[in-house]
């Protein structure tokens, strides 16, 4: 990962990343249903796991968010293997494209960008927005957890220049009741995952939406007479989401964000996980920007043990 990102490898940091918390109950909740999938999988009806899937993920995802504005027209829904599966079909599409990335994105991105983009790329503080560029940004921002100050306008100059846009939700079920107005019409794909929110990294849960059809191979493969996705993925990711509310990790982990912040000299982000160091005091956990993100849930969930320093 480093030698096409320059990001460094924070895996073995225990703030480093950006980890679901692996809570109890939701571990609990997603083996009951994987067994249960897998001792009634010959009677199972594999168009209904889908839709089933497909409607209440949209419903839930956005049930803590109803300041979003334009949502409801996005209703074109694919299955997807986590957000980086229509990450990869987005990149295809527009592959003849400049490409565009704020500084500290995910780090699947900032591979694309080096691997197939190196000649045709800009991050957005270094350019305009101009016709020929294609946008991905997460929101809220990988690197904060927070919704760019800046997104309205760098969405509105993408509509006037027609410049694509995906953005990538897949912090949305981590923090609450933030607004944004998704009617621009220069967005292509809005796109998020369970992979954040619930114990299901590799269960490969996400979901794409869209207000008109571009068919592609996920199209295809959503199709009723294909239905070529993974079952497993969507049956336990219906019953996790039936089991627990869409802000649940939020409100049962805010209290230990503030302490941990507190007890780090650290600002609170939107996101739960999260830490901001905005005093440089961990310069390890840097993804490219004057702050610091430092991620708490391995410290929750014991997979990390705590330092007495967060180094």
């Amino acid at each position: 990962m480093i030698r096409y990102t320059e990001l460094p490898d924070l895996k073995d940091k225990p703030f480093g990343g950006a980890y679901s918390v692996h809570d109890s109950e939701t571990v609990r909740i997603r083996d009951e249903s994987t067994n249960k999938f897998v001792k009634e999988n010959k009677s199972l009806n594999e168009d209904k796991i889908r839709q089933n899937f497909l409607q209440t993920y949209k419903d839930w995802a956005f049930s803590t968010h109803s300041n979003i504005k334009g949502i409801k027209n996005f209703n074109k829904l694919c299955y997807t293997n986590g957000t980086t599966d229509s990450f990869a079909q987005f990149f295809i599409r527009f592959r003849n494209k400049r490409l565009r990335l704020k500084k500290g994105e995910y780090f699947y991105s900032q591979m694309m960008r080096r691997l197939w983009y190196s000649e045709n790329f800009a991050w957005l503080h270094e350019d305009k927005i101009r016709e020929g560029d294609v946008l991905l940004i997460s929101v809220p921002f990988s690197d904060t957890g927070s919704i760019p100050n800046d997104l309205e306008k760098v969405l509105t100059d993408c509509d006037n220049a027609s410049v694509p846009v995906m953005l990538d939700f897949a912090y949305l079920n981590l923090a609450i009741n933030f607004s944004l107005d998704v009617t621009h019409p220069c967005i292509e794909y809005i796109v998020t995952s369970l992979s954040k929110v619930f114990p299901v990294e590799h269960h490969r849960i996400g979901i794409r939406m869209q207000r008109e059809v571009f068919e592609d191979q996920l199209y295809v493969i959503n199709e009723d007479n294909y239905n070529y996705i993974n079952l497993l993925g969507a049956y336990v990711g219906t019953t996790l989401m039936q089991n627990f509310s869409a802000d649940y990790i939020y409100n049962k982990y805010k209290d230990k964000q503030t302490e941990m912040c507190k007890k780090y000299n650290l600002e609170v982000s939107p996101c739960v996980y999260f830490g901001i160091d905005k005093e440089n005091q961990y310069p390890m956990y840097s993804r490219g920007n004057e702050t610091n993100r430092l991620c708490f849930s391995r410290i929750w969930d014991g997979r990390m043990e705590e330092p007495d320093v967060a180094l």
